[in-house]
């Protein structure tokens, strides 16, 4: 069962915008809906609804988090890692990628967040890691 907008969507859009396979669809000031056969279950159009609209597979109403910068993002254990690319491959927004240094070991090819800004929190990086070398914790400033 895929995510689902409620009867308080408001229609203002911002779910559309950060969904990264195109899985919402409506118009303006209207009741979004959400395809189910599209959705990858990331669960950006919940952190990111500002009016409690969006309720997850399980059928509770996600929780907002209001600064996108809050949102946490994947660290990379270089020790852990093996440079496998599950990561990258499993990013949909694509914010993950190697690194083009081709110096020690310990830094040759290993994955690293290219862009923070497009991450979406979606913890499929993490998840799919085989040797647990990502952890998703808050950005420091």
């Amino acid at each position: 069962m895929a995510y689902q907008i409620t009867n308080r969507c408001v229609g203002c859009g911002v779910c559309v915008r950060i969904c990264p396979v195109a899985a919402i669809s409506g118009r303006r000031r209207k009741r979004h809906r959400i395809d189910e056969n599209i959705c990858i279950d990331c669960g950006a159009c919940g952190r990111i609804c500002p009016h409690a609209s969006v309720k997850d597979p399980e059928g509770h109403v996600c929780d907002r988090i209001r600064i996108r910068s809050k949102w946490p993002k994947p660290a990379f254990d270089p020790d852990l890692c093996m440079a496998c690319t599950i990561c990258v491959e499993s990013c949909p927004t694509g914010c993950i990628d190697l690194k083009p240094d081709r110096g020690s070991l310990k830094t040759l090819r290993r994955p690293f967040l290219k862009n923070g800004r497009d991450c979406i929190a979606c913890t499929f990086c993490a998840a799919e890691c085989p040797v647990d070398a990502i952890v998703m914790s808050e950005v420091k400033k």
